[in-house]
């Protein structure tokens, strides 16, 4: 089993490792195909594969469930794969805007790879680990691909780059193909079983509604501090380039050193109430973006820190969520869900931090990020008590 977790997360990693690591490098993509367009334009083309795999998220979600989880997988590979391969042969802008379009409509790794473990991992805190670990991989990816790509790409062209980076899909396909298939559930012949059995998996999908509401609004809070970050340090006097971007990763290095320790600690932190890490997660990042606005480096430094801590906590007690309460007859339709969830909160941040910033109130996407964390914490202490109510309710009702 340890085995197969790793190559999951191998080809997860070498998936995130293209999807992740050229779109930093639009700017550099668009004079190539002769596009005279606008700062806006390019914004709107680095969200446009997340758009579309928010989209396609339910389809693809009940391809999954009804064809497989490893063939859903496969399928995402190849998606990447095509679309990497239509930008790095598009010697327009249509071609190239197509060539993203197929990427996010006919990808999303990243809801497959945790749709594909939870068919093989039947154990929920087994689970919730490798659920932390696909982010970490695409942790890991945030950080070396841009540090990669920028020195390969003083070597290269971006559009050969990313026919390049077409073929790490390929290897990660080759892979999947050495990993068990899962068995999907055969349809009941009975009628009256068969409707049972669909209002119980609807119910078992209600009961997730919360997951997905908070993983909204953290990847709303979270995303919303990041496009905008460098100008924003550099009022407070940091011109350093090399700076600006040692603080911007500081909390995806902060995640990376602590997830893997984060587990006992969660468990430790729930044994007396069960969202103790997600509230604690959601009120470090409320704390870490309002401490942001205070203008000396020392207090910014512990901030990113803090900011690193609330993403391990969000994302440890999100994964837990789900691996406690999840169908696994139905885990594509939930994993699907829960990863459109987190694009739509990336467009919507996306979307805003271009509006504020166009207001030139740089301070107020903070602001914003830090509101967000602390009404979405105060949420889940409302819906704690209000659901503890509710099942107690139901037991005495039986």
């Amino acid at each position: 089993m340890t085995k197969l977790i790793y190559c999951v997360l191998l080809c997860h990693f070498i998936a995130a490792f293209s999807a992740l690591g050229m779109p930093l490098f639009l700017p550099m993509v668009l004079p190539t195909l002769g596009a005279h367009i606008d700062a806006n334009w390019a914004g709107a083309l680095f969200i446009l594969p997340t758009f579309c795999t928010a989209l396609a998220a339910r389809f693809w979600g009940q391809f999954a469930d009804k064809y497989g989880r490893r063939r859903s997988l496969l399928r995402a590979q190849l998606g990447l794969a095509a679309g990497f391969a239509l930008c790095g042969l598009a010697d327009n802008l249509a071609m190239f805007v197509f060539g993203l379009i197929i990427q996010g409509t006919f990808g999303g790794t990243m809801a497959a790879s945790n749709s594909y473990l939870s068919s093989q991992i039947k154990d929920a805190k087994t689970l919730g680990a490798s659920l932390n670990k696909t982010q970490l991989s695409a942790r890991l990816a945030l950080i070396i691909a841009p540090i990669g790509l920028g020195w390969s790409l003083s070597e290269t062209s971006p559009l050969s780059a990313y026919l390049w980076l077409s073929v790490l899909p390929l290897i990660a396909m080759a892979i999947t193909l050495t990993l068990p298939a899962d068995t999907t559930a055969r349809p009941n012949a009975q009628g009256q079983e068969k409707g049972r059995r669909q209002d119980n998996k609807s119910a078992s999908l209600r009961s997730l509604y919360w997951v997905f509401v908070a993983q909204f609004c953290f990847a709303f809070a979270m995303v919303i501090t990041f496009p905008y970050f460098s100008p924003f340090v550099q009022q407070f006097g940091v011109t350093n380039q090399a700076w600006v971007g040692f603080l911007y990763a500081l909390p995806h290095g902060v995640y990376l050193v602590f997830t893997g320790k984060a587990q006992s600690f969660s468990e430790w932190l729930n044994h007396h109430h069960k969202l103790s890490t997600l509230l604690l997660g959601f009120g470090l990042l409320s704390l870490g973006t309002l401490m942001h606005l205070i203008p000396y480096q020392e207090v910014l430094i512990m901030a990113r820190i803090l900011f690193g801590l609330g993403m391990v906590c969000c994302y440890q007690g999100l994964h837990q969520a789900l691996a406690d309460q999840i169908d696994r007859q139905q885990s594509g339709k939930i994993f699907s869900r829960f990863d459109a969830m987190s694009k739509w909160g990336g467009v919507a941040a996306g979307l805003s931090a271009s509006f504020i910033s166009s207001l030139g109130w740089l301070e107020v996407l903070f602001l914003l990020s830090s509101l967000v964390s602390a009404c979405t914490a105060i949420a889940l202490l409302i819906h704690s008590k209000f659901g503890h109510r509710h099942v107690k309710h139901s037991i005495i009702s039986n």
